[in-house]
């Protein structure tokens, strides 16, 4: 028997229907995409005015919308030789802001030398939301952590912190800068000599001398930094061993996380990492049983503390008694 189909009727329908709002969606971004917000087109209008105010504010109207304002960034570039400092600087506030600072460091780079401060200060903040791709401006920035200014001081560090390692030639200047007057430069050159890492091992005595500091704050940061030299910073075991008592939790945290970067070098800490296992904040118990764990055979005398911390109260302090319990094991009977 022959039997003929019909197509579909309400088959076809449907196939037409969605390739139709296929290309409704393709032509309603494309549009989008081409379009900017009107409100940003409106800022960018005003970045053109005669009136510096009206520039300036702008401009920092169009950073605090942060990556959303990406188109405005060329004539915000512009504006980085504006005659008005205010402009100057809201215009480096705004590329920084969202996000296309590398585009014109060579612009803000020659900003770090203005007259005006704040100037200064927003152009080092720019570059530094640039990070690593900024590493050209490290030598300007060096330069400046010597500004009269405590401002331009403060954000030109934290800049430095932001390249990273690629920021090394800055080290001696930031450890410079620890015993600053003003406390928020003092913190923000140790968040960068931090962010440095091992390519501040020069930073050492400084960072064990932090470790006594009266502000909390910095003595975390230096216990964090010496732990992120590692084994090279075994010299200031003994300043870490007396940090597991400090009145601050984050303190204590980042001495027992140090010591266990550390590794063997660590076993002479052992017994102050033990005692600490009765901490009364959960994380440091278990960083110190992770602490431990690192230092493997030389810790074997921990064992019957850690097998008691696997009745602990807190699921991720038993986890991390078990397993230095298994590294100590492990490795004791490797030849």
């Amino acid at each position: 028997m022959n039997i003929c189909t019909k197509p579909s009727l309400s088959g076809s329908l449907s196939s037409i229907i969605v390739a139709f709002l296929l290309f409704i969606n393709f032509f309603s971004f494309a549009f989008a995409q081409g379009k900017n917000d009107p409100k940003i087109e409106v800022l960018i209008q005003q970045l053109r005015d005669h009136e510096p105010s009206a520039r300036s504010n702008a401009a920092f109207a169009l950073g605090q919308m942060g990556i959303e304002a990406r188109s405005a960034a060329p004539a915000l570039g512009e504006l980085l030789k504006d005659q008005n400092a205010w402009v100057r600087g809201n215009a480096a506030f705004a590329l920084g802001r969202i996000g296309d600072a590398k585009a014109y460091l060579p612009s803000l780079i020659d900003l770090l030398k203005d007259q005006n401060e704040n100037v200064r200060k927003d152009a080092a903040d720019a570059i530094g939301r640039a990070g690593v791709e900024a590493k050209a401006a490290v030598p300007a920035l060096v330069v400046l952590l010597k500004d009269k200014s405590a401002s331009v001081r403060r954000y030109t560090a934290e800049a430095l912190g932001r390249i990273g390692p690629e920021a090394k030639t800055a080290v001696p200047g930031l450890i410079g800068c620890l015993q600053d007057r003003e406390f928020a430069v003092r913190t923000y050159s140790a968040y960068a000599l931090k962010q440095i890492g091992f390519e501040a091992k020069d930073a050492i005595p400084v960072w064990m001398g932090l470790l006594k500091d009266e502000n909390q704050h910095l003595r975390s940061y230096a216990a964090d930094a010496l732990g992120d030299i590692g084994s090279e910073a075994k010299i200031a075991m003994p300043a870490l061993v007396g940090a597991l008592k400090d009145q601050d939790r984050f303190v204590r945290l980042g001495a027992a996380k140090a010591l266990g970067k550390m590794g063997t070098e660590a076993k002479t800490a052992v017994p102050e990492l033990i005692e600490i296992l009765k901490d009364k904040e959960p994380l440091v118990r278990s960083t110190a049983s992770d602490a431990l764990g690192k230092i493997g055979a030389e810790a074997k005398e921990a064992i019957p503390a850690l097998t008691e911390l696997q009745k602990d109260s807190e699921t991720m302090v038993r986890l991390a008694a078990a397993a230095a319990i298994s590294k100590i094991s492990s490795a004791e009977t490797k030849p």
